[in-house]
């Protein structure tokens, strides 16, 4: 608040009393027609005493209760004798700022203007209709930071509780959702996530090798390890790695030089360059100027020859001068289709890491830090829901956390097992699965993408034999079948076809990662 601020010209209320009493608010003075101005306000000063308002709130409570309920949605409309009214863009934050706000509020307008008024707070060009949530506050969804919003001290629950009527109950599962889905929007990429370090990396049998090689090559870039691929499925945490790489090189030696792109990006760079006959300067940037160079999904370089052509003599110019170079892929450098055979061979010689997926222990333990990371409160049966219902993809399972704590906020409840079942639409036929060879058979006929028929069937493709072999091969594992049992399954096949299938696939899990990986996110699918 600025010492200098003319209230005296503004306030000339007569026979005024400071007024002890705390502000009031109600339904029907909300409803009621605004407030009788004082005539020596117009827009200009009423528009001066706003900012001196949010002034002292925003220095009275976090930022993200500042960006999510006052800034750009909260004004002074009217001062009278006794009373002061406010205007907001909808119904919903209204409630918010009643239920949540009003003695902070009352507090910074006392400071400000010398006395307590009655606060009066109407929605500006809404009386009937609250809008929907993704339009009505567009700071909401854009401020808040991993859904930040307030929680309420549980000593003062009563007072802070309310009941959101149903329209807008329905306004707070979309926002719910709206986090979640935020959550899994692709990271923005250029400069380094300082959250992101090996410390709060949850480490588990499937990514162990991906974070000890990934530090040992922070430790000493260059070195050890000068070339380092890491691949598998998006959301299993190469980012997370990639960003701990760069912070942990940064701390302990603030002179190196790290450019950290996508391959989309890096093409871009270099089609402008051309465009602006600047390629020499392009090429001196990450030959000349660069220390580690770690290029994000590599696969992107697929058919996209002139960007290859640059990208080779980048990496020998690098590999030359002993740099480090990193790259990420959701595939192994010999399942990228579109890539030259030189560029395929330099990417073969790196240290190839695959991160599989987590299994249910390394899951519980990624949920629970994230938990306390989020200032998210649930149980260890609402932790266990999601780990068993989310199996494939870190960033999907940290976004159900997300969605859920968005909604124990807004809503003011605790999560128990039911709220998360309704709210991440599951029920208890997702955990009570009966295992039999057709559930097998059906679950890796979806995970390959081939009709349940063709697998049973006669059929010979190479594809359809591999599905087909797995399905006999797990219902032997899992179910203990006999050989005539699976073999009657699988259109009546004789009992030598059934050991041979088992005899190849337990060969071919020991020799082929492919494989190996395969056969476990099948069995974690079918809760295995």
């Amino acid at each position: 608040m600025s010492d200098k601020f003319p209230f005296e010209h503004f306030i000339s209320f007569k026979n005024q009393d400071i007024k002890s009493e705390n502000p009031t608010i109600s339904n029907e003075e909300v409803k009621s027609a605004p407030i009788e101005p004082d005539s020596s306000f117009n827009n200009d000063e009423l528009s001066s005493i706003t900012e001196e308002v949010l002034s002292v709130i925003e220095s009275s409570i976090s930022p993200q209760k500042y960006n999510a309920f006052f800034k750009n949605t909260f004004t002074v409309t009217a001062i009278s004798e006794e009373k002061i009214e406010f205007s907001v863009t909808t119904e919903f934050i209204r409630k918010m700022i009643n239920n949540h706000y009003l003695n902070d509020l009352s507090q910074c307008i006392e400071d400000l203007m010398g006395q307590r008024y009655d606060i009066s707070i109407k929605i500006l060009g809404k009386t009937q209709t609250t809008p929907k949530m993704e339009n009505f506050a567009s700071n909401l969804l854009n401020d808040l930071n991993n859904n930040s919003l307030p929680k309420p001290n549980p000593s003062n629950s009563k007072e802070l509780s309310f009941k959101i009527e149903r329209e807008n109950n329905d306004e707070v599962v979309e926002y719910a959702q709206s986090q979640e889905l935020k959550h899994l929007k692709p990271q923005i990429y250029g400069n380094i996530q300082k959250s992101k370090i090996f410390d709060n990396f949850i480490v588990g049998p499937s990514n162990n090798m991906a974070h000890a090689f990934s530090l040992a090559v922070a430790k000493s870039p260059g070195d050890i390890y000068p070339q380092l691929y890491m691949y598998g499925n998006s959301g299993l945490g190469k980012t997370h790695l990639l960003h701990a790489i760069c912070n942990y090189i940064t701390d302990i030696n603030p002179q190196t030089k790290i450019c950290l792109i996508t391959a989309n990006d890096f093409t871009k760079e270099m089609v402008s360059s051309i465009q602006s006959k600047t390629i020499d300067q392009f090429k001196r940037k990450y030959t000349d100027l660069v220390d580690v160079l770690i290029i994000d999904d590599i696969h992107e370089l697929k058919n996209r020859t002139r960007t290859q052509a640059e990208f080779f003599e980048i990496f020998n110019e690098l590999q030359s001068k002993k740099k480090q170079l990193i790259f990420t892929s959701d595939k192994s450098p010999k399942e990228i289709d579109g890539i030259e055979d030189r560029i395929r061979t330099r990417l073969s010689s790196a240290l190839l890491i695959d991160i599989k997926q987590p299994d249910l222990e390394t899951r519980i333990a990624i949920l629970k830090k994230k938990a306390v990371e989020k200032d998210i409160y649930i149980g260890d049966d609402v932790i266990n829901l999601i780990a068993q219902s989310v199996k494939t993809n870190v960033r999907e399972l940290e976004g159900k956390l997300i969605r859920l704590g968005a909604y124990s906020d807004l809503m003011n409840v605790d999560i128990d097992l039911e709220i998360a079942k309704e709210q991440l639409g599951l029920t208890d036929e997702n955990n009570e699965k009966i295992i039999t060879i057709d559930l097998i058979a059906r679950t890796v006929a979806k995970y390959f993408k081939l009709p349940l028929g063709d697998i049973r069937g006669k059929a010979r493709k190479a594809d359809l034999v591999l599905a087909r072999h797995i399905a006999m091969y797990l219902s032997h594992k899992s179910l203990k079948k006999t050989l005539e049992e699976i073999g009657d399954y699988f259109d009546k096949r004789d009992h030598s076809t059934v050991i041979h299938a088992i005899d190849k696939i337990t060969k071919r899990s020991k020799e082929d990662p492919k494989t190996q990986q395969q056969i476990f996110e099948i069995e974690t699918d079918l809760n295995l």
